[in-house]
């Protein structure tokens, strides 16, 4: 994954009335944390930061350029919390986690199924089970999503995480056993195999 690059500024005012001067500026209140950094509040652009989660997700490694005490600092690192208004959605407040591009991370990254499972064809439903599941690997490895083939499914048959291939450098930690996709029969399959089967063989004749 490319780091998107994301220009922010240092925030010298903190608490509840400055957060909303910001917020009617069209900025946000953030703060970066690590271990090298500590923490490290900062002025977001909201809408340059909206366009990154709705492109990259929440998944999005970042380069941060921080300004604002005559030099400017760069630091890799992850979206680690978005917060939201709980009436109007809109955003409120954003957590940067400092990450370091030679050590591995972990991760929960959503699961995405592709393709039309052959047990749909045949009239069953297609069910998603876990939607997202959780990976470790360095941060340029990190996936935006894990997309899952269920193309094979037919009706009864299930999918997973065990059976989920991951490009190179990845591992998954979740527990391998967890059902990622299913089919299932709808009662029209039941009852057309259960036809089948009746007429399929000659009653067997009464006992004398």
């Amino acid at each position: 994954m490319q780091a998107r690059t994301l220009e922010v500024t240092m925030r010298p005012e903190a608490g509840k009335q400055a957060a909303r001067r910001l917020r009617r500026q069209g900025k946000l209140p953030g703060i970066i944390y690590g271990k090298k950094i500590g923490n490290l509040a900062v002025i977001i652009p909201a809408r340059q930061f909206e366009h990154i989660l709705a492109t990259e997700g929440e998944n999005a490694l970042l380069k941060l350029v921080v300004s604002g005490d005559g030099q400017d600092k760069e630091f890799t690192a992850l979206i680690r919390e978005v917060q939201r208004h709980p009436l109007k959605g809109n955003l409120t407040h954003v957590d940067f986690y400092q990450v370091s591009m030679e050590d591995k991370l972990r991760a929960t990254v959503p699961v995405i199924l592709e393709g039309e499972a052959r047990g749909v064809k045949e009239g069953g439903i297609l069910q998603h089970g876990a939607r997202e599941v959780e990976i470790e690997s360095l941060p340029a490895d990190l996936p935006e999503n894990i997309v899952v083939d269920v193309s094979h499914l037919g009706v009864g048959e299930h999918l997973t995480v065990g059976e989920i291939k991951v490009p190179a450098g990845v591992k998954i930690l979740s527990e391998p056993d967890t059902v990622i996709a299913t089919v299932v029969a709808t009662r029209a399959v039941e009852m057309e195999t259960e036809e089948e089967t009746t007429t399929g063989e000659p009653p067997a004749p009464p006992a004398e």
